[in-house]
């Protein structure tokens, strides 16, 4: 068995290691963590005892880090995401074969360009950690779906995890897992129109700001979109600040289709077997497909991993890549385009951030 050299890029303090993307190497049996690279040093020393790192692989600057060691695999981190630019490029310069990298990709579509030609020019593959795709009980919808559980796809209705966070920072943050799924299950969009609300009042300049973890600027406490994909599928996302009362619950995807609907949300896979929320009195009811199980966010790095190794060995994109990540990434920006411009076609023909203009 190929044993393939990993090294780890964290910043302590600024986005830290993500949700495990350092430690899932311990959990690939097929890898070994040789490097880690921290610009804090408190954090690099903690991080290379966590992970077993000799004290000579532990570097304050990653650049040195691609250049010394003879690294297969490397985990792009921290979760604030203006780093992951010149990270990525970096690293897809350096002779690795992939790149685990922490969602979202980018803070503009141009970002992401540049992220992903940097990996096809030099033969490398990216993943992304949106982990939701490898979950169990996603392939089980997949399945459902083929078998014509739900009959045609209709329509899709994601919800953001409307914590404090609701509205832009919640559409970039958590959004971006659900616009995924949406793409993961239909195909890419053809175009979105959208609203953003602050407090009850359309959106305007005077309500953009800089997001928090340096995510770009993000606008409005309340938001939705609609998302036109092929064969006339309609997908919704809703996101609105609401404080801590829906305890995690919010978060998730509804698949409506013609013989039925498909719900994940708060751990659970519900099937309903009837394409109207509320039908006439008979016997329909919700029944529950998969319960909550354990399937924590960094228990699912290591399936994608998995995943990345198996795409480098048959030359493929990764279940999770980059050009995916990108789409979602898209998607959210187009909420603001649209919101300021009207229903917008996709791709994006502006690559730059359509509130860059509204944010110093």
């Amino acid at each position: 068995m190929t044993t393939y050299r990993a090294g780890v890029i964290g910043h302590t303090g600024r986005g830290n290691y993500g949700h495990g993307l350092d430690t899932v190497y311990l959990d690939v049996a097929e890898t070994e963590i040789v490097a880690v690279a921290d610009a804090d040093g408190v954090g690099l020393n903690a991080a290379g005892e966590r992970l077993k790192v000799p004290a000579k692989a532990r570097y304050a600057d990653y650049r040195e880090m691609l250049r010394r060691e003879k690294l297969d695999l490397v985990s792009v981190a921290p979760r604030w995401v203006d780093q992951h630019r010149d990270m990525v490029i970096a690293a897809s310069q350096s002779g690795v074969k992939g790149i685990y990298c922490e969602k979202p990709l980018a803070r503009t579509a141009r970002e992401a360009d540049e992220m992903v030609r940097a990996c096809d020019e030099n033969g490398v593959k990216i993943a992304v950690a949106h982990q939701t795709r490898a979950h169990p009980f996603i392939a089980e919808a997949k399945r459902m779906i083929a078998d014509g559980t739900i009959g045609e796809i209709r329509e899709l209705h994601g919800l953001g995890k409307m914590d404090s966070r609701g509205g832009g920072q919640d559409l970039m943050v958590l959004g971006t897992h659900i616009l995924d799924l949406m793409c993961y299950f239909v195909g890419t969009p053809r175009w979105v129109q959208a609203s953003v609300l602050q407090d009850g009042h359309d959106a305007g300049r005077r309500d953009a700001r800089l997001g928090d973890e340096h995510i770009g600027p993000i606008l409005g406490n309340c938001l939705h979109a609609t998302y036109s994909f092929a064969g006339g599928v309609l997908g919704h996302f809703f996101s609105r600040k609401e404080g801590n009362r829906f305890a995690n619950r919010s978060m998730g995807l509804h698949i409506l289709g013609s013989d039925g609907i498909l719900a994940y949300r708060g751990g659970y896979l519900m099937h309903y077997p009837h394409p109207c929320w509320t039908p006439a009195p008979s016997d329909s009811e919700w029944r529950v497909v998969c319960e909550p199980a354990g399937h924590s966010v960094e228990s699912l790095n290591a399936p994608l991993v998995r995943d990345l190794i198996a795409a480098i060995q048959e030359d493929r994109d990764p279940l999770s890549s980059g050009r995916d990540a990108r789409w979602s990434l898209e998607m959210i920006l187009g909420v603001y385009a649209a919101h300021r411009n009207g229903r917008t076609a996709f791709p994006l023909v502006d690559r730059d951030h359509p509130l860059r203009d509204w944010v110093a």
